[in-house]
């Protein structure tokens, strides 16, 4: 999940959290308040309420949200593969469909009625008694909406990238050094971990610019251009790893590990499939004390 994106998302759970709490506190007490007061205190209570929510700060929480869940799910569809976006479109909709449309299509015109009414009426009893049900069953909905549309937004930022990835985005950034292993060891899991959320950049970045990588052909290509072709089409392919070093043996600046990587992949019928390699990798020290990998085999060891 890139920087605009988790920061859209950060903002729409807060926002949507807000708005399910204050749209919980209307069907927790603040309508069963009214109900227990004179109806004519009741509507013109509601009256004045229905009119101070039109201010800036209410807009600004309640669209602005909505605007982030439109660019959202907007975005999901075009970064599917990426974790957490099948969250965020979903948490999108719900917020879309059932806060803002139900209270456009659904309260707003109840409010507007009660607002004909007058509350020293003969029949003003009986609007407000079939307001209250009405009116309380719809923002039953829209609570639940915008709680389960925050819920559903932070899961995807779970499922995502943390923000202190973004230091490392790119492979070219100097942030990199400061992020990266200092221990041969751990560079299969971090490979793991960014081709699993699909960063291929952070991926590309472990390796030297000229290192070695031997296909399941026998064929060694060469350079991260190269490489970056074939692990960008297992990315696409949704393809997922774990890994497991077995031995690592360290020479001076060089290391070389046994790595076990099992995980799934999508076919091109849809259907997944397992995947599991026994590789060879050819780590060298950098002047910085981190670990890039100059050869890889995903199969030396089948």
């Amino acid at each position: 999940m890139n920087n605009p994106i988790y920061l859209l998302t950060f903002v729409a759970a807060l926002g949507s959290g807000l708005v399910a709490g204050i749209f919980f506190a209307f069907s927790s007490f603040i309508m069963k308040a009214l109900a227990r007061v004179p109806p004519a205190q009741g509507i013109a209570v509601m009256q004045s309420i229905n009119l101070t929510v039109l201010n800036v700060w209410f807009f600004a929480v309640f669209f602005g949200t909505g605007a982030c869940c439109l660019v959202l799910g907007i975005s999901s569809l075009f970064r599917w593969e990426k974790p957490g976006a099948g969250y965020l479109l979903v948490g999108s909709l719900l917020y879309l469909i059932g806060t803002i449309i139900v209270t456009i299509a659904c309260n707003v015109p109840l409010n507007d009625a009660l607002a004909a009414v007058d509350p020293s009426s003969t029949d003003a009893g009986r609007m407000w008694t079939d307001y209250l049900k009405k009116w309380t069953a719809w923002n039953h909905l829209r609570t639940g909406a915008a709680l389960a549309a925050t819920a559903l937004f932070i899961v995807g930022l779970c499922r995502a990238a943390s923000p202190f990835d973004f230091a490392r985005a790119k492979a070219s950034s100097p942030a990199m050094s400061t992020t990266s292993s200092h221990k041969p060891e751990d560079w299969p899991r971090q490979f793991v971990e960014h081709f699993n959320a699909g960063d291929l950049d952070a991926v590309m970045s472990l390796y030297e610019p000229e290192a070695r990588f031997v296909t399941r052909s026998g064929e060694t290509l060469v350079g991260r251009d190269a490489i970056r072709k074939v692990l960008g089409g297992l990315i696409e392919a949704k393809t997922q790893f774990q890994s497991r070093v077995v031995r690592t043996s360290i020479v001076g600046n060089i290391a070389q590990l046994y790595t076990d990587f099992e995980g799934t992949r999508v076919d091109d019928a849809g259907k997944t499939i397992p995947v599991r390699n026994k590789a060879i990798e050819v780590l060298r020290r950098q002047p910085d004390g981190s670990w890039k990998l100059i050869m890889g085999d995903p199969n030396a060891r089948e």
